[in-house]
């Protein structure tokens, strides 16, 4: 699923007491009040500030946005050339993410898990993911500038490269580390995607519809599981023709998206306008049609900003402190020596200094820091980051290792399998868009971000048996605790569209890409707290469970190495099977319980969340919609009776009660 973080923002004191005083770019200048279309949109995105100072928008801004704008109405009221436009560009974007849905769901549980097996390498399956998820993070701002500084279909053609070259390395691998290495370079082409779909769904939707149409691309999940039970079926022996069959699908479904920006721009440049798919420089007037034969200085300059922008050095720094700290983590316990080892101990307080330097370097050198001071004085913006870091983490904790534990302890077929870790997803994919529905009629989403943060809370309370603290192996448990956790969709939904709800619009790319940067970033911690505990108990409690069941400590390594061996090896009823099952369950407890504590964190920081009012306006800030004009929001007290009595009553719970629903 797709995330968002915050930018700069500063935050008013109420909802609908601020105003961008900005002039409206609107041909005409009117508010089409009566219009409730939710893809009624002009590209306000064009006018980013970079810098925590109020930008001062120059002519040619001015004429750029005025240009995206007008080109927009056109797209939207030219007749049939327009509306098979609109209708290309939703089907293609469609289509972008029924790619991201297959390979999410496929490739990072199914194939990584069999890939590791045949290397003989499963216990460093964490390993895989924490080094991807890294990655993947870290990619994040590099390709939201990427788009700014050529464009978004040039970018997606970047992002099909990344994707090609990362499964033909992968299909080809004949170690462990070329795997990885391949799974990394498609990490790049899974963060694309994400963050390109969320950046067009904030610019063509005003804040009543948010939720709705962000969930919408979770959709072609519902599609892909059972496929996806299909393919794995088929190839979770040949895992290498099933990467190589993702080669060349997602270039099929990645081209339409290409071909339809590309065919936006160009009618724009026909029509003497600029698009939503043209870059950054374009849209806000900074370079006109002579832009394209500007020569390679001006390339060079346009690079070397962007790197600025993006805080090239910070992300450097983060990265690699991120990959010191966790990795350890994963390999000690295979290293001679394991936490003694002197390459563990170096890449710890390497990365530990790093993590140091990366603090002062935003505080004080930094040109353009990750997060500035208003960004951390945004109380949306750090609600939202903890309630997606941790909600991740957790999710990263069980996921890890969850698909084996299940793999071993049940006798369903691949298919069957498959289908059992998709319901979750499915089930998101499914709820996501009637809590935007909901969302769209109460017009506010925090009580539904608690009920939701602690429904999953008690999906992993399920997974435990008490007593024991072993993950259970009742069917009716396991599926239960899939169902509630599809009960999240309240909790994530809902931080997303009050995060982008508390940043004008201008700030809204920056807002996604920082927000996936931090809970990507959560997701790798949440691999790596799995691979600590995995590779720190797990052969050691096999060899308590499967000796006296008559495995020898070699058979109990090669088993430990490989969950491909131990379901083909022995039947179910074998006395060496029940004792790794009994392991498994042991172990898979204990992540279990980790995964509960940290889940704990999101409810708590829910109750932290603004609740702002999901109207007609682009964002909760300037309060302005679409088209630019003001909007008129309610406030909570005007719908509500006897407000007076409401706002002077003294009493504990009437005042715990109004920190709670208040809009800053």
């Amino acid at each position: 699923m797709s995330t968002t973080k915050a930018d700069d923002a500063t935050i008013g004191s109420r909802m609908g007491t601020r105003s961008t005083g900005e002039p409206s770019s609107q041909a005409n200048g009117a508010h089409e009040a009566d219009d409730i279309s939710p893809l009624k949109s002009t590209d306000r995105h064009a006018v980013t500030s970079d810098s925590d100072e109020p930008v001062d928008r120059d002519a040619n801004a001015q004429l750029g946005v005025s240009k995206v704008e007008a080109f927009n109405k056109v797209l939207y009221q030219s007749g049939p050339t327009g509306r098979i436009l609109l209708w290309l560009l939703g089907v293609s974007i469609g289509l972008t993410m029924f790619a991201y849905a297959l390979d999410q769901g496929i490739t990072s549980t199914i194939f990584t898990t069999m890939a590791s097996s045949t290397f003989g390498q499963h216990s460093s399956l964490a390993a895989v993911s924490t080094a991807s998820q890294i990655v993947r993070a870290i990619s994040k701002p590099f390709i939201g500038k990427l788009a700014d500084i050529t464009s978004r279909p040039t970018t997606y053609v970047v992002i099909l490269v990344f994707y090609i070259i990362g499964f033909v390395v992968a299909a080809s691998s004949s170690t462990f580390a070329a795997y990885t290495i391949g799974i990394c370079f498609t990490s790049v082409g899974k963060s694309g995607l994400d963050l390109l779909s969320d950046i067009i769904v904030g610019d063509l939707t005003p804040l009543e519809w948010r939720g709705f149409f962000g969930a919408l691309l979770a959709v072609p999940f519902v599609i892909t599981v059972p496929v996806n039970g299909f393919i794995a079926e088929g190839f979770v022996d040949n895992w290498r023709w099933g990467l190589g069959m993702f080669a060349i699908m997602v270039p099929v479904l990645l081209c339409p998206a290409i071909f339809t920006l590309y065919a936006m721009q160009h009618r724009g440049k026909k029509m003497g306008m600029v698009t939503m798919a043209g870059s950054k420089q374009q849209r806000t007037g900074a370079i006109g049609d002579a832009g394209s034969q500007m020569g390679a200085a001006h390339w060079t300059k346009l690079l070397y900003q962007g790197l600025i922008d993006i805080d090239i050095m910070g992300l450097i720094l983060l990265g690699v402190s991120f990959a010191l700290l966790l990795l350890p983590l994963t390999l000690a316990e295979d290293a001679d020596g394991g936490w003694q080892n002197g390459s563990i101990i170096a890449m710890l307080v390497v990365g530990f200094v790093l993590l140091i330097a990366f603090v002062l370097f935003e505080i004080y050198l930094a040109p353009k820091p990750l997060m500035t001071k208003s960004v951390r004085n945004n109380r949306a913006f750090v609600a939202a980051v903890i309630v997606f870091t941790f909600n991740q983490t957790a999710s990263s904790v069980r996921n890890t290792y969850y698909s084996s534990y299940i793999y071993i302890i049940k006798e369903w077929s691949t298919y069957e399998w498959t289908i059992f870790l998709g319901i979750t997803t499915m089930g998101l994919s499914l709820l996501g868009p009637f809590v935007g529905l909901i969302q769209r009629r109460t017009h506010r989403y925090k009580s539904m971000m608690v009920f939701g943060a602690a429904a999953r809370m008690l999906g992993y309370g399920i997974l435990i048996n008490g007593g024991t603290g072993n993950m259970t192996q009742d069917t009716g448990r396991l599926i239960a605790a899939q169902l509630i956790f599809c009960l999240g969709s309240f909790n994530i939904v809902g931080a997303r569209v009050g995060s982008q709800a508390a940043v004008p619009h201008e700030d809204m790319a920056t807002v996604i890409a920082l927000l996936a940067l931090w809970s990507t970033l959560g997701s790798s911690v949440g691999s790596a707290i799995s691979s600590a505990i995995w590779t720190n108990e797990m052969l050691d409690r096999m060899y308590e469970e499967m000796i006296p069941a008559g495995a020898d400590e070699k058979t109990i390594k090669k088993l430990y190495g490989s969950i491909k061996k131990l379901r083909s090896g022995y039947d179910f009823d074998d006395p060496i099977r029940q004792a790794a099952i009994r392991a498994y369950s042991a172990i898979n407890g204990h992540i279990a319980i980790a995964a509960l504590v940290l889940a704990a964190v999101p409810t708590i920081a829910s109750l932290f969340m603004p609740d702002f009012y999901l109207g007609k306006q682009q964002n909760a800030i300037t309060n302005t919609g679409l088209d630019g004009e003001r909007v008129d929001v309610p406030t909570r007290e005007e719908g509500a009776e006897s407000s007076n009595a409401v706002q002077k009553s003294d009493k504990w719970y009437t005042r715990w009660r109004n920190a709670y629903h208040r809009d800053m």
